[in-house]
């Protein structure tokens, strides 16, 4: 197991899960960001990042307003 901080709370995920796998585990709105280790991943690389012990992950999705 690797412990991960997503969105700032500790969270256990099986060794080498993708951050695809763990995108598409959650209930995510459309349009979201993801930020790794502060820095911005793009949506084409989700599969490429395997999550490791230490990882930090912000997930930030956008409302419209006015």
């Amino acid at each position: 197991m690797a412990q991960i901080i997503l969105n700032g709370t500790k969270k256990d995920v099986p060794d080498n899960t993708t951050l695809d796998a763990l995108i598409s585990a959650m209930e995510l709105p459309k349009f979201f960001v993801v930020e790794k280790n502060l820095k911005i991943i793009y949506k084409e690389d989700y599969k490429n990042h395997v999550l490791k012990d230490g990882d930090t992950l912000e997930i930030a999705s956008f409302c419209g307003g006015g």
